[in-house]
């Protein structure tokens, strides 16, 4: 496998940001509701048709389980040059028929985009006020992959490995693990693109072995992790908060 973070590579497989003001992505608390089989997978597919696909092993589909460990994988008909280049007429559709070329990246820490999405997930006041850890209250389901925000979704035809959010108690917040066969930079321009048009700001850097993207628009911040795996699978952490 190619270079990751080494804490993506400890830690179990989907990862949630950690809302302390760092660039460190944290498995869930031991206490967050995993998915359920039934009915997850419908939920995302029916809300975004075929802009996505969950992975059968989140499902619970043959014999996986949801939330094992293990990086993003996909099929070997989604890593064709037809299948790609598909991908990426989708993603200019998207972006209203053509992607901007992202910004040179700053070799710099994330820390701040990801700040920017910890304290973008604190919608209320009171949950500013008490400093609400929103990673310990979020729910496992692929449905969650259907709430993202409208101008930062998942990569078009990108395979969700696993997905997890909240709305409880003033936190509004949506993580995404996923994989496409378009390259990071590809990804990158994506993002970059989407968030241009939808008002958001977008700020690029090279932050070890991720390409990180994230801004924020009002009270809503994004941010995403993205790195290339050993089969052409490229891997993305997307964290959106705030409503």
């Amino acid at each position: 496998m190619t270079k990751v973070p080494a804490q993506h590579s400890a830690a179990p497989h989907f990862m949630l940001l950690a809302l302390a003001g760092s660039l460190a992505l944290a498995g869930c608390n031991a206490k967050t509701k995993k998915p359920d089989a039934a009915g997850s997978e419908a939920a995302a597919s029916g809300a975004l048709g075929d802009q996505i696909v969950v992975d059968p092993e989140m499902s619970g589909e043959s014999g996986g389980t949801a939330g094992k460990d293990g990086p993003v994988t996909l099929k070997a008909a989604d890593r064709t040059p037809a299948a790609i280049s598909a991908a990426r007429k989708s993603a200019a559709d998207a972006a209203g028929g053509k992607l901007l070329p992202a910004p040179v990246p700053q070799k710099a820490s994330a820390s701040a985009l990801a700040q920017n999405a910890a304290t973008a997930a604190q919608v209320s006041d009171s949950a500013r006020a008490a400093k609400t850890d929103c990673s310990a209250k979020v729910q496992y389901s692929a449905a969650w992959a259907a709430k993202l925000p409208a101008a930062i979704p998942v990569y078009p035809r990108g395979a969700v490995k696993e997905a997890a959010g909240t709305d409880a108690d003033g936190c509004a917040l949506r993580v995404v693990n996923y994989g496409t066969a378009v390259s990071p930079e590809d990804v990158v321009s994506f993002y970059y693109s989407m968030a241009q048009r939808g008002g958001y700001t977008a700020e690029y850097r090279i932050d070890g072995g991720d390409h990180v993207i994230g801004g924020r628009k009002a009270g809503q911040a994004y941010v995403a992790f993205v790195r290339k795996l050993e089969g052409g699978v490229t891997e993305v952490d997307l964290v959106t908060s705030g409503k």
